[in-house]
């Protein structure tokens, strides 16, 4: 729903607006799951408490609750992934909470849900978003992804030396900890599911200017991503091209950028783009 409703516009004002928002993560509430156990508890009480009055319930739901904790309505995300159909909800959610109760700023300041991990000085830290560009294949809206190198593996990502059309095959483990996470927006999210069948991601010296070097990237990436979690031979094919901007003397990467050039999966067409922090 991140990439769906939950990017949209109309819903976010309503749920800044009339609701307090909070999501759980179900293997935290399981039995031995990191949560308090008093979470837990409170977890269990409001999907028993929706089974009692006949609402649907289950493991992904949405669930609306009063000011009192009382559960007073439900959707399955299949219902609530569609924008119209969870705007409708929401809508008659605020009317059923009584009153018409007035909009009121968010109890909590919005921020970014997706940040860079902790990382060392010096770390090679890459942003990562994928999303589908029609003819289906795989869900619609924006994913993303952070994929962090050490300073010594940033260094093992350059070329020896940095002459003018010296070409160079990027450590091939390092590499495929990006590669790996090159694929569309789908119930699959867990990247070492992935199989990669063929990879490749070479680099050209094009210019040494005041102490920089330039150099382009070019790359293939054939691998096997199911779209849920049971393999179903769906295989994510592309091409990459990209720079990278670096010091020959301190050995450190200023710059990286690398998309995808005419990506394919499940039928559709989709595009990644990853850039440094």
């Amino acid at each position: 729903m991140r990439t769906g409703p939950f990017s949209n516009a109309d819903v976010i004002h309503r749920l800044n607006a009339y609701f307090v928002p909070v999501y759980a993560v179900n293997e935290d509430y399981r039995k031995g799951g990191a949560a308090p156990e008093a979470e837990q508890a409170e977890y269990q009480r409001i999907y028993r408490e929706a089974l009692e009055k006949k609402f649907s319930a289950g493991t992904v739901h949405v669930y609306v609750l009063n000011p009192k904790g009382d559960v007073i309505g439900t959707r399955h995300v299949a219902d609530a992934a569609k924008t119209k159909e969870l705007i409708a909800f929401l809508d008659e959610m605020v009317v059923e909470l009584g009153s018409n109760p007035a909009p009121r700023p968010p109890v909590v300041k919005p921020k970014a849900q997706s940040v860079a991990p902790k990382h060392e000085k010096g770390s090679l830290v890459l942003h990562l978003a994928a999303r589908g560009l029609g003819g289906g294949g795989s869900w619609d809206g924006t994913g993303e992804n952070w994929i962090v190198y050490t300073p010594d593996e940033a260094t093992a990502l350059l070329p020896a030396n940095a002459e003018v059309g010296t070409t160079w095959d990027l450590d091939a483990k390092l590499a495929a900890r990006l590669l790996v996470n090159v694929y569309p927006v789908t119930e699959n999210n867990d990247p070492k599911k992935n199989e990669i069948r063929e990879q490749s991601l070479k680099g050209k010296v094009i210019s040494v200017k005041d102490g920089i070097a330039l150099a382009r990237l070019d790359g293939r990436l054939v691998m096997r991503h199911d779209f849920y979690h049971k393999p179903d031979g769906n295989i994510v094919e592309t091409g990459l091209i990209g720079y990278v901007e670096f010091g020959p003397r301190t050995r450190t990467i200023g710059s990286l950028r690398l998309v995808t050039d005419g990506a394919t999966y499940g039928g559709g067409k989709f595009g990644v783009a990853v850039r440094s922090e």
